[in-house]
């Protein structure tokens, strides 16, 4: 079911990201096979932008993550598992193309980290300004009023411009998966923290209705094809459809 316009986030209260992951993780050790929570079936670079949108969501909810803060460092300088090509590309090439065994194997991090003593995490470095997270209280209360994911996508479309390869500075690597992951996470976070995004399942509508994308069908594979394949193109062909309906159909 999709979740409901989006409303005010006052009182509002954020799901940290690496407890979606936990979560998702046993969801992955109860079940033999997927479709899993969250995510249907393993594709790490669907998940990586599925980490990523949600990550933009928290942000501009404007929540205190704390020592979640601290994941990636931990697993780049501590684990020395996260190599220059990202975490994604490594696991996969570890297990020879296995989505599932990749996935794991991060989740698996996900749970280390998670299990830390408060004394292990203070003690990790944080090269950058401001308080180490340790030291700050997390807060999950969302203290800014979402953004609609079409204004998300709006914003992205702007800020891009016409310029080949900017789209990297959201998704990093340009794929329609990494794109379509980026979107879930954004919209999941936004349920999970009590906002509704109602206009966006109309913009998926509209998309089936106007522009022809074949039923039960979501915009990947129609959008990748009508672009020879070019990943870049479709996730701007995309962007444009969202601008599209906007002006037909002007937020409230």
């Amino acid at each position: 079911m999709s979740p409901p316009p989006v409303v005010s986030s006052q009182e509002k209260t954020a799901v940290p990201l690496l407890g979606v992951l936990m979560n998702l993780r046993e969801d992955m050790k109860a079940r033999t096979v997927g479709p899993y929570r969250y995510i249907g079936m393993p594709d790490v670079d669907r998940v990586t932008g599925f980490i990523g949108g949600y990550g933009e969501c928290l942000r501009s909810l404007g929540v205190e993550v704390g020592t979640d803060a601290l994941f990636r460092d931990w697993l780049r300088d501590v684990k020395k598992a996260l190599p220059g090509q990202g975490w994604a590309a490594a696991y996969l090439e570890e297990f020879q193309g296995e989505q599932e065994r990749a996935l794991r194997k991060y989740l698996d991090f996900v749970a280390e980290f998670r299990a830390l003593p408060p004394e292990a995490l203070a003690a990790l470095r944080w090269p950058y300004q401001g308080q180490h997270p340790a030291a700050r209280s997390p807060s999950w209360t969302c203290s800014r009023p979402p953004t609609p994911t079409l204004d998300l996508l709006l914003e992205i479309r702007q800020e891009i411009g016409d310029v080949p390869g900017r789209l990297g500075m959201f998704i990093g690597t340009i794929d329609v998966r990494r794109m379509a992951g980026f979107i879930d996470g954004y919209r999941l976070c936004l349920a999970l923290a009590g906002s509704r995004d109602e206009e966006y399942s109309r913009f998926e509508r509209w998309l089936h209705e106007e522009k022809a994308l074949p039923a039960g069908q979501e915009w990947l594979q129609p959008f990748l094809q009508a672009c020879q394949g070019d990943d870049e193109q479709a996730i701007r062909g995309l962007l444009g459809s969202a601008a599209e309906f906007r002006s037909v159909e002007p937020h409230p």
